[in-house]
């Protein structure tokens, strides 16, 4: 495999993205024993000694003791090409190496990253927050085809990916100070030019959305937007914060890890219902969420007794 393989990370301890990346990058040597995985982190995060024994090249970089660690983190990624040499495959924190990716040898697109939510922007869940994230920046992108996920990245060393990395941070910068956080809305204005090539949707198989890309997937993306963060959090192990905590705690990669590393389908809860089209995009509206938040397994809700009266009279 010629292509290296690229995380970034930057915690303070306080979360768990060391943990994340831990795992990731033990499932990618585990499945890539010969490749080359390199880290890109700051001067303040602490690596256990058995994670930093996965990578064969660590860069820190240092920064003002008041940048925040979010920004310091986007700051990384959006220059990652001039931080780093040679072809790489940027792989999120997030993620289970799930197979070999030998294959993306054989892509030849300089630049290359999957569909966000696997979807066709027009028909992106959150198509119009999106929009209005972009505006913020000056740009509109109700027009463009392809929204992109960063969250897998296949970036060859060319003049024009370090022309497109340094548009792309300064974008960013921009944005933040207008308070976008997200780096996709400015990795799409910075993408204007269509610059970005799509990657096979088995290369980043998030997990709410990618069911079908699944079985085949080289990289599965389980924290998606929103995950983790809510009732969400049940849908895939490694969304629980609890889980990583006793990694934490047993200082190496537990079975309960290692069962998903190996199989990622047990990654799922026991019980998973899948939904598509219309229910889909009833999950994303403000409706649903205000109801799951009002919602408690086992307790009595004066809506539910209506509605029970009502399917009464109505003799449903």
């Amino acid at each position: 495999m010629k292509t290296k393989l690229l995380y970034i990370l930057v915690s303070s301890g306080a979360d768990v993205y060391t943990e994340q990346a831990w795992v990731s990058a033990f499932s990618a040597r585990l499945r890539n024993p010969s490749a080359r995985i390199e880290l890109l982190t700051d001067g303040e995060t602490a690596l256990p000694e058995p994670m930093a024994k996965l990578f064969d090249n660590i860069v820190r970089v240092d920064f003002p003791s008041e940048t925040p660690p979010m920004k310091r983190s986007r700051i990384l990624k959006t220059g990652m090409r001039e931080y780093v040499d040679g072809d790489f495959l940027f792989i999120d924190a997030d993620t289970i190496v799930a197979r070999p990716l030998d294959d993306i040898d054989a892509i030849d697109a300089p630049l290359a990253a999957c569909r966000d939510l696997h979807s066709p922007f027009r028909e992106h869940p959150h198509y119009t927050a999106t929009v209005n994230m972009c505006r913020k920046l000056g740009f509109d992108a109700s027009g463009i085809k392809e929204y992109f996920n960063s969250g897998v990245m296949l970036v060859k060393d060319t003049p024009e990916n370090h022309a497109f990395f340094k548009a792309w941070q300064e974008n960013y910068l921009s944005g933040y100070d207008a308070g976008i956080r997200p780096d996709q809305p400015s990795l799409a204005k910075t993408n204007s030019g269509e610059k970005i090539s799509l990657l096979p949707d088995e290369w980043n198989c998030e997990v709410q959305n990618g069911v079908r890309y699944l079985r085949d997937a080289y990289i599965v993306h389980y924290m998606v937007t929103n995950v983790g963060s809510g009732p969400q959090d049940s849908l895939f192990l490694l969304n629980n914060r609890e889980v990583l905590l006793r990694m934490r705690e047993a200082g190496d990669i537990t079975p309960e890890i290692r069962s998903v590393v190996e199989d990622h389908f047990k990654g799922y809860a026991p019980v998973t219902q899948v939904f598509a089209g219309e229910d889909l995009y009833l999950f994303r509206t403000r409706r649903y969420r205000y109801l799951r938040s009002h919602y408690h397994k086992g307790s009595r809700s004066l809506w539910e007794w209506l509605l029970k009266v009502k399917d009464h009279i109505c003799q449903k």
